[in-house]
């Protein structure tokens, strides 16, 4: 997602000092040295954890005595792929689950647990357990469908008990998504994928004690998402098969929640703003675009009209910008790694404008080409220049540090991000012992089938580092980014959104937009975030991979009555914080605090390893 496909820093710039130094008088009355912002790094209460130790490492969930039962088949591509999906929800839930291959040998005892997700498409494969699985849920058992099913005369047998009034033949194809409340933050009223979402469903009529949750976007008001009381338990029913990939995740979660009157997560809360590129050398001369609409040169936009928008929306949303540094846009890949571009004003300025402000400075590259080498095959995707060997890599990566450090010698240098989110392995592989204050990798959360990404989940790597992902970008971001957002904000209560100042330059990133519908898109962006997602933290990014710590160690385990929940964590350190979906209100909670972030779901803090959420007494 980083930069657009196909797109790669072409120009080398040259720059002209002294011109740019007069425009920096003239445009800043406050730009009085040539040694830039004075700053002071802030320090916040959070820290980084000391690196876990081999005997400290945790038990995989699988392992402890679940009470969830996940069923799949391995020899169903569509359903194994689900079941993918659904594995990687619960894990970052931290939800412990027993998983069958419906492939294999086995054998089934369905009372064992509280709850079943079926994630097969192949129903046949259990067409004789549907009975059964009808009773236990009537008797007070948990049943979700994570994936639709195929059409058969099993399922036309118990559809009555699945919410079903009217099961037609075969499947029926419908696009997109449209929310009847908020399944996900914010989300109430919004369609999703009329594009992306190819729906093959069944062709339903629900009854009237279904409570439906979603329908399709294209007119059709088809049955997507539905939830059902049968006796004593609840059915939640996914009448599809799109929400199998990495996006659906907390879509898959919100829809599992709704198995549970009250159902409780843990969550990182963290919001975190890139700017990419920045500081970086801003290219000379005139933009036409920019010129007819601003009568400036490119340097005077970005100085008098860029930045003061971006502050503006700092303020208005409390961002904390976490920039990190281009030394060079040249496309040198042999020693001497040197700088060369003398503009040190525009590092100093704006660096220290973001470090005065709070944020955080960090390292993108020497220059804008992905630490890949040619046997990689990685770099030639985008027609960037492949490096010739590990020891210059070495080399630009330690000028680059040395640089950002010269220019803003206080700065914390914690976070890195992989030019255009290109990382190869081996450069992985040796990275912190060449930057041996690496606490952070920030790259991208999804694959993009046509950039060879780092993508990464919300976790501590074994070697240490912490792998804070990027969900959104741009501008103007897309209904696909919506949607990956929306889902970020259930599973993690988390947002890491990246822009490029250049971006205003480009056609193909800037969507043709100009810079005055740029900046307001992406401030209805923002505002649609920050409401969907109330009281969540704006963070640096290395406040953010503190946050991820806390997140990826702790293992909470619930006892819920109707007087509350009593949360039990393992792994607390210093904080820990929570998603809870309940119909309850809480009034208040012991060792902890909560807000309320939702109709009907509250953000939870807890202080101690064990906390207690109480209840207003009902009646």
């Amino acid at each position: 997602m980083d930069r657009s496909v196909g797109l790669k820093k072409r120009t080398s710039f040259a720059w002209l000092f002294i011109p740019f130094l007069v425009l920096i008088f003239l445009s800043f009355a406050l730009f009085i040295e040539r040694k830039g912002i004075s700053y002071t790094v802030s320090h916040k209460p959070a820290s980084f954890l000391d690196p876990m130790q081999e005997d400290e490492q945790f038990t995989p969930t699988e392992d402890v005595d679940p009470e969830i039962l996940v069923l799949f088949d391995s020899g169903d591509i569509v359903g194994d792929t689900s079941y993918s999906t659904v594995a990687a929800t619960l894990d970052n839930m931290a939800i412990p689950y027993k998983a069958v291959d419906l492939d294999d040998t086995f054998e089934i005892s369905i009372y064992d647990h509280r709850a079943i997700i079926i994630s097969l498409v192949e129903l046949a494969r259990i067409d004789f357990l549907l009975d059964e699985l009808m009773q236990w849920v009537e008797d007070g058992g948990k049943l979700m469908f994570a994936i639709r099913p195929e059409n058969t005369a099993a399922l036309s047998l118990v559809a009555p008990d699945l919410g079903i009034a009217d099961l037609g033949k075969g499947l029926t194809k419908v696009n997109g998504i449209e929310f009847i409340d908020n399944v996900l933050p914010g989300t109430a009223g919004m369609q999703f994928g009329l594009d992306y979402m190819k729906h093959t469903s069944l062709p339903v009529t629900l009854s009237d004690s279904a409570d439906l949750l979603a329908v399709s976007a294209d007119g059709k008001g088809h049955p997507l998402i539905w939830t059902i009381s049968h006796g004593e338990g609840r059915i939640v029913f996914i009448n599809s098969d799109q929400y199998i990939d990495k996006p659906s995740r907390g879509l898959i979660g919100a829809a599992f929640s709704r198995l549970y009157d009250t159902f409780i997560h843990p969550v990182i809360n963290a919001s975190v703003f890139y700017i990419d590129d920045f500081p970086a050398p801003f290219p000379e001369g005139k933009d036409e675009k920019i010129f007819s609409q601003f009568n400036r040169d490119i340097q005077s936009f970005y100085l008098n009209v860029w930045w003061p928008d971006m502050q503006t929306l700092k303020e208005k949303y409390k961002l904390e910008y976490s920039s990190v540094v281009i030394e060079t846009y040249s496309y040198q890949i042999e020693p001497p790694f040197k700088y060369t571009a003398k503009q040190d004003e525009i590092f100093q300025y704006f660096g220290g404008l973001i470090l005065r402000d709070g944020g955080e400075v960090g390292l993108h590259g020497f220059n804008h080409i992905p630490l890949c080498k040619k046997e990689d095959g990685k770099n030639q995707v985008l027609d960037y220049p492949v490096w010739k060997s590990t020891e210059d890599m070495q080399a630009a990566v330690r000028e680059l540090q040395a640089f950002t450090l010269s220019k803003l010698p206080d700065a914390p240098v914690h976070m890195y991000v992989p030019p255009s989110n290109m990382l190869c392995d081996e450069a992985r592989g040796w990275l912190p012992e060449v930057l041996p204050n690496l606490k952070i990798i920030a790259s991208i959360y999804l694959p993009d089938a046509k950039i060879p990404g780092y993508v990464q989940e919300f976790e501590e790597a074994p070697d240490g580092v912490i792998e804070f992902p990027r969900i959104a970008s741009g501008y103007a971001p897309d209904n696909f980014m919506y949607w990956a957002a929306a889902n970020e904000m259930w599973l993690h209560y988390t947002a890491g959104h990246f822009v490029h100042p250049d971006d205003v330059l480009d056609s193909y990133r800037s969507k043709d937009l100009s810079w005055t519908d740029m900046r307001e898109t992406l401030d209805e962006y923002l505002l649609w975030l920050y409401s969907a997602m109330p009281n969540v933290r704006n963070l640096t990014a290395s406040e953010g991979g503190m946050a991820v710590q806390r997140y990826a160690r702790v293992m909470p385990s619930y006892e819920c009555s109707l007087e509350g929940c009593q949360v039990d964590l393992e792994n607390f350190y210093d904080e820990a914080w929570f998603l809870m979906h309940t119909g309850r209100t809480p009034i208040r909670v012991i060792n902890g605090d909560f807000s309320r972030v939702g109709e009907d779901r509250f953000l939870i803090e807890a202080l101690s390893n064990r906390i207690f959420i109480e209840f207003e007494a009902e009646g």
